[in-house]
């Protein structure tokens, strides 16, 4: 796997999910202005997470940390992209029928599933910069999942 691709996995995942909750937020964003200005602040946050990526393949160039380049990060990343594919089809599909718990709900396990696929990456790469940004990943991962976990649908 070419340290390309892997990127643009990474990339599209949070891209997909910056995706998501924008189209989450939109959809209630009549019925409930607050459920709306939290997937709004997390779809803004989604997309600086891209932007951390971005940064982390530019040091991965300069680096000789070749996890990146391996089949299992590859089957790791393009696994979470399919997933929340399924998930965007899904809202795209049930959007009307979904209550504010069952959208909190399915951010939720995206934010966890992310920070499993962003430690794995944490525990298996060498390079101390690289660490370092999956480090800030997790905690932008983590700090959303208090969100969602906080919020109270009104």
């Amino acid at each position: 796997m070419s340290l390309e691709k892997t990127f643009y996995l990474l990339k599209a995942a949070e891209a997909r999910i910056g995706d998501l909750y924008s189209r989450i937020g939109l959809s209630v964003s009549i019925s409930n202005p607050a459920l709306f200005d939290l997937f709004t602040e997390l779809a803004e946050e989604e997309k600086m997470h891209y932007k951390q990526i971005e940064l982390m393949q530019n040091i991965f160039l300069q680096s000789k940390d070749a996890f990146a380049e391996t089949p299992d990060a590859e089957k790791l990343i393009s696994e979470f992209v399919q997933n929340v594919d399924t998930v965007l089809s899904y809202f795209n599909q049930k959007h009307q029928e979904l209550k504010a718990s069952d959208l909190l709900n399915l951010a939720h396990d995206l934010e966890i599933m992310l920070v499993e696929k962003h430690r794995t990456f944490f525990l298996q790469v060498n390079d101390p910069q690289i660490k370092k940004l999956f480090e800030n990943l997790n905690l932008g991962n983590e700090a959303h999942i208090r969100k969602l976990e906080n919020f109270k649908p009104g």
